[in-house]
């Protein structure tokens, strides 16, 4: 392994490497039409107000980037929520539908939900998780996946309409 890597081969990572499981990172982010309002301040505790009906609409997207391949998988969603991180994690299990699989991620709520957990149980152990301290994204990856993808979509412009900024997010996340 050393002579390889001296030889000018980079260090074979994860899977690839014949570790006997396969490290997914993963992580949601939200997608707003008018990003700059999602960040205007607003007085602890009160929720935020948006100057007119409909204009600040958002999306969900679950993103895992895989650390052998750099392969990243996503799903588009109405929401964050429990049904719809579920439905990533089948979306993940089909992704690699035959290898032990640890999904590295934070302790937001909804990843402990009873349609999650329910999820968790139908696995068998095949899919693990690795919950991250909180208050870590730094350790994450998907994070840095999602900054390129919120410098892209959000630099100096607002969306119209969340079909345009769903299209734009699919055509970016499809082509990392």
């Amino acid at each position: 392994s050393s002579r390889r890597q001296c030889a000018g081969h980079p260090a074979l990572k994860g899977a690839l490497a014949g570790s006997g499981f396969r490290l997914v990172y993963v992580d949601e982010c939200d997608l707003h039409t008018h990003p700059h309002l999602a960040k205007v301040w607003q007085r602890q505790g009160q929720p935020m107000s948006v100057p007119a009906a409909g204009v600040d609409q958002r999306r969900a997207v679950f993103g895992a980037v895989d650390y052998a391949s750099g392969q990243v998988v996503w799903q588009l969603a109405a929401h964050k929520g429990g049904e719809a991180f579920a439905a990533f994690l089948a979306r993940l299990a089909r992704a690699w539908p035959d290898e032990q699989v640890v999904l590295v991620m934070d302790n937001v709520s909804y990843h402990r939900a009873p349609a999650v957990r329910a999820w968790w149980a139908e696995q068998g152990g095949r899919v693990t998780p690795f919950w991250l301290p909180v208050y870590t994204p730094t350790l994450n990856l998907m994070e840095r996946v999602w900054r390129y993808l919120k410098q892209k979509l959000a630099c100096h412009r607002f969306w119209s309409d969340v079909a345009g900024l769903e299209q734009a997010t699919a055509a970016l996340l499809t082509r990392i």
